[in-house]
């Protein structure tokens, strides 16, 4: 008996180990930067850096919901000597998702109706107003995703007060729900200033990448 026993250890043991070999590494996303000159003589950048996507199963096991871990930093510059003095500016770091195909009824978005964290259009003036003091961005967002549709997820913003700014994110959580095709994210940065003379900004966009 305690032959058999022994022998049988030494078969399970070789499959406990190789169980955690199986654990795939975080997925890496290729740096990428954006600049433009201002009709008042500034150069404004933006750029994304560090950025990593460590897909993962779903707590709740179902099909149609996907999990992932994110990181990334978003950096801005203002260098240049402009004519005209920079009043203000801004940084974001976010992330846009798409889903293919949609089996759910809803297409809420959003965590408690909080600005910045459900969603925004980065084309409209809702940025800006994501943008503003009372914002809510966070670096955990929950989205329900309706075919065909991008939708936008902040993970931190800056005011600029200097001529330099970084927002960096740590494994921020992001949860899709509803989607039973292929879920695709990419990152992007938004840059702006302002001056007497008008608003410029810039914008980056890292490579588009598949949950």
């Amino acid at each position: 008996m305690r032959t058999i026993v022994r022998r049988i250890a030494v078969a399970v043991s070789p499959l406990l180990v190789c169980s955690g070999v199986a654990a795939a590494d975080p997925m890496t996303i290729a740096d990428v930067s954006r600049s433009a000159d201002t009709d008042d003589g500034w150069h404004l950048s933006a750029s994304l850096t560090q950025m990593t996507v460590d897909s993962v199963a779903n707590m709740a096991d179902t099909p149609l919901t996907k999990e992932a871990f994110v990181s990334g930093k978003a950096v801005a510059n203002i260098d240049g000597d402009g004519t005209s003095a920079v009043n203000s500016g801004n940084l974001l770091l976010g992330e846009q998702l798409g889903c293919q195909l949609d089996v759910s009824q809803g297409g809420n978005v959003g965590l408690s109706g909080d600005v910045g964290v459900g969603g925004f259009d980065t084309s409209s003036s809702n940025l800006l107003s994501a943008l503003g003091p009372n914002a809510d961005i966070s670096p955990n967002g929950s989205i329900n995703l309706l075919p065909g549709n991008i939708n936008t997820l902040g993970l931190g913003k800056l005011a600029l007060k200097g001529r330099n700014g970084e927002v960096t994110v740590h494994d921020a959580h992001v949860k899709i729900d509803g989607c039973a095709g292929h879920v695709v994210m990419r990152f992007f940065a938004f840059a702006e200033i302002t001056t007497d003379n008008g608003n410029d900004s810039v914008n980056v966009y890292g490579d588009i990448v598949t949950l």
